[in-house]
This record gives C-alpha cells, structure tokens and sequence, in this order.
C-alpha cells in the first residue's frame, strides 16, 4: 500500500494499530513484547521475530496500548 505512515494511521483502527515510529504502524495483536533498549528507548518484537524501533515521540501511546 502506498501512503503516508499518517495517513494509514488514520484510517486504521486506532485500538488494533498503533504508529510507533515515523516510519511504522503496527498491528498491537502481532507484538510479542516491547522490551526496554537503552537510553529510555524501547524496541517492539514482534512475533515473528522481528525487532523495531520505538521512537519517543510514540513510546507513550505504545505503552498505553499495549497494556
């Protein structure tokens, strides 16, 4: 799909999806953990293994979410 991070968050559902950096939106049903990094930051692994990064302009709503 061809859109801007904001504007496929806007169309989503924000209960089920959550932006976690500029250049990610993510399905809170495929998060695994989200797992502190360094320096405040976070990572969220997902199921299958893969490791993104959380930005702080995000993390709160994340951690809200995800809880």
């Amino acid at each position: 799909m061809r859109a801007t991070p904001a504007a496929l968050s806007a169309r989503l559902d924000p209960g089920v999806f959550v932006r976690i950096h500029r250049s990610s939106v993510v399905n809170l049903d495929r998060v695994a953990a989200i797992e502190p990094w360094f320096a405040g930051r976070y990572v969220a692994v997902l199921k299958d293994g893969t490791r993104l990064r959380v930005s702080q302009t995000y993390r709160e709503a994340l951690l809200r979410l995800a809880h």
